[in-house]
């Protein structure tokens, strides 16, 4: 008896499992947002009668991005890269829906998030979902187009700077050796280790970091700063460890600029690249040959006069 009903135990286990990847697989969906925007993530039980709503992802630790329970929010377990960025699209449920709404969007949030809905019924201790989905967030970085010589602003927003002291905002660019571009701890500057070229030409938005907003400002731009630009951020105790922030990449912008209009291998105004330029070679030639032309007849007039 003891051996029928192991065997029982196992085949009804495993027939729990095979019916979760079933649902699971039937219900996923694969979504891409930009860097800085806001997205939804759509979930949908079958109607309002839900005890408990699930939002998480495995990959991380804490894994819970939003638990509703008892008609209400409960923040105790969510990972802090999601307070205040994360909310139900409906907390009234109204038909089912479940969906998931997060703001401002980092190179951080790209993952795999799943949905696990509990409805209301006579089990409810139960500690399977009723329902799952799962959603692919895939987060692309900024296009940034600018012309040289101009003031650019790279955005990054960063969750819960305010709290934290000890927060270390670094801005990097991995083609580079050394790679940084700029490393702000303890409410000022490190140069330490940072890339020459951008020496007294870089400086935070707001060095108050209100908000979260540590956005870089890159002054007189050149060619040569054209790249990828990563925004990582870390609360740390030590600004000169700096062996826990590569991972951290939170924003990444993708930066092209551009000669001037009429610079040389720049546009001009109609469209063409250094015709103005090549219009003025043009001239001085034509005015050298007409000298030489000029000359030589002159010459040959005075000598046939002799």
């Amino acid at each position: 008896m003891d051996s029928v009903a192991s065997a029982s135990r196992h085949c009804a286990l495993l027939f729990s499992c095979v019916n979760f990847m079933v649902l699971a697989s039937a219900d996923q969906k694969n979504i891409s947002a930009t860097v800085g925007e806001s997205v939804t993530l759509p979930c949908r039980a079958p109607d309002n009668s839900i005890r408990a709503i699930v939002w998480s992802r495995p990959d991380l630790e804490p894994k819970y991005i939003l638990l509703y329970r008892d008609k209400q929010i409960d923040p105790e377990e969510q990972h802090p890269y999601f307070k205040d960025r994360v909310d139900l699209q409906d907390r009234q449920m109204k038909d089912g829906d479940v969906s998931l709404m997060m703001k401002n969007v980092m190179i951080f949030d790209s993952g795999t998030y799943e949905c696990q809905v509990f409805m209301k019924g006579p089990n409810q201790r139960k500690r399977t979902a009723d329902y799952i989905t799962i959603i692919n967030l895939t987060v692309v970085p900024v296009k940034k187009n600018i012309t040289a010589g101009e003031t650019v602003v790279l955005p990054c927003q960063a969750p819960n700077t305010n709290s934290n002291p000890n927060t270390v905002v670094e801005w990097s660019r991995a083609d580079l050796k050394p790679k940084y571009v700029l490393l702000y701890c303890d409410k000022q500057f490190v140069p330490d280790h940072q890339h020459p070229s951008f020496k007294n030409r870089v400086d935070l938005q707001d060095r108050q970091m209100k908000d979260g907003d540590v956005s870089l400002i890159l002054k007189n731009v050149t060619t040569e700063d054209s790249g990828t630009y990563e925004c990582s951020v870390k609360i740390k105790t030590n600004c000169r460890k700096r062996a826990n922030l590569d991972n951290d990449v939170i924003s990444s912008i993708t930066l092209s600029v551009v000669d001037p209009p009429g610079q040389p291998g720049g546009d001009t105004e109609d469209g063409s690249v250094g015709l103005k330029v090549g219009l003025s070679v043009f001239g001085i030639l034509v005015l050298v040959v007409g000298v030489v032309v000029g000359f030589v007849i002159f010459k040959n007039t005075k000598e046939q006069k002799k």
